[in-house]
């Protein structure tokens, strides 16, 4: 019996990459929904900062874990349940709370336009009889496209499994080549019409590339020391060419900014050659760790998906930031940057406390 609960419990370093991970989604969603900046306003390192987002590698990494370990999960209607049952109380207790307390909200369902062009407060509004409806129902209106996604991979999750058991590691790495080269490659060029991929795909390219390695340990992404200085390397170019396209790009060629999100996301899209590369880099770099099982960093872990999809829920993702936070204050600030950071802990500390009580409360219930 003690050997089988010893087996039950997550490596340490991969729920400290988790941990990580998470945090990175919380800052990247605090820039995105709480700093506001006018309409063609002046490029300053902070509004640069602003652009910087590293939602996408926390995404990445999230799904690469998940398709470390699925290979060996068996499908379980209990697991779903729980899943749905978890998307489904932080939604509506959420939806519950923001109509009744008549807290202003921007609702990212209706309001995205209005919010990009005037800003928080003049766009905010009490919630709905509609948008309260619609927090009932969170899968089947996508309310957060990681979790919707993460249901419907769970079904597919068992067969991919099975192929790949089935598969000698040439042909796996054949397969995992040509998801590559139609899933990052051939998107990459501009106006591309041979493949459209979607968040499901890059569940399964996710979980192909991470069954790979930890069956066959490639050798080229063994040496953590090369890991770590190409991942850094990468990260420095992701910021370099933000700042190139709005300080050159953008100011020699203004008619580029007709195209300013497909030039500025150019090499930072989940489905990007550079950006998965950057991901499974640092998957490689702690997968190498050697981390003991630490029960405080598991325990913080285990509500990172809560802490997802708290943070993150359509109706009060923009009150946080700007109603809460202020960080329209400390837009010129030069403190910006510690200050986001403090917000972005205080987020991630009271959301995880949450979903723990939440858990607790659930697991009692059924």
């Amino acid at each position: 019996m003690k050997n089988a609960v010893i087996e039950k419990k997550r490596d340490s370093n991969f729920e400290l990459l988790r941990i990580i991970a998470m945090f990175a989604i919380v800052m990247a969603h605090q820039k995105q929904h709480g700093l506001w900046f006018e309409p063609n306003c002046e490029v300053t390192f902070n509004f640069l900062l602003s652009r910087f987002r590293l939602g996408w590698l926390g995404n990445i990494l999230f799904m690469m874990i998940s398709g470390y370990f699925m290979a060996n999960v068996t499908f379980s209607w209990k697991k779903v349940f729980k899943l749905w049952l978890e998307i489904f109380t932080i939604s509506a207790g959420i939806g519950l709370f923001t109509y009744f307390s008549k807290i202003p909200v921007v609702s990212t369902w209706y309001d995205s336009e209005n919010y990009l062009q005037f800003g928080f407060f003049a766009t905010a509004h009490q919630a709905t009889i509609k948008e309260l409806i619609r927090s009932f129902l969170p899968t089947f209106f996508a309310n957060n496209w990681f979790a919707a996604a993460y249901i419907v991979f769970y079904f597919f999750a068992p067969f991919c499994a099975i192929l790949f058991n089935t598969l000698t590691e040439k042909q796996h790495r054949n397969l995992l080549f040509c998801m590559l080269f139609f899933g990052t490659i051939v998107p990459f060029f501009p106006k591309e019409a041979l493949f459209v991929g979607d968040n499901l795909f890059l569940f399964m390219l996710c979980f192909c590339t991470a069954d790979y390695i930890r069956r066959y340990d490639p050798k080229i992404l063994q040496n953590t020391k090369m890991n770590i200085i190409l991942s850094l390397a990468l990260l420095i170019f992701f910021f370099c060419w933000i700042a190139f396209s709005y300080l050159v790009l953008f100011e020699k060629f203004p008619v580029l900014k007709n195209y300013i999100d497909g030039i500025e996301n150019r090499f930072t899209r989940m489905n990007t050659p550079t950006a998965f590369l950057c991901g499974t880099l640092i998957f490689c770099v702690f997968r190498q760790m050697k981390i003991p099982y630490n029960r405080f960093i598991n325990t913080v872990a285990s509500a990172t998906f809560g802490v997802y999809l708290l943070h993150e829920n359509l109706l009060i993702n923009k009150t946080v930031w700007h109603g809460i936070f202020k960080l329209d204050n400390w837009i010129s600030s030069p403190y910006l940057l510690p200050y986001m950071f403090f917000c972005a802990l205080v987020v991630f500390i009271v959301c995880t406390i949450i979903e723990l009580l939440r858990k607790k409360l659930f697991d009692r219930l059924f």
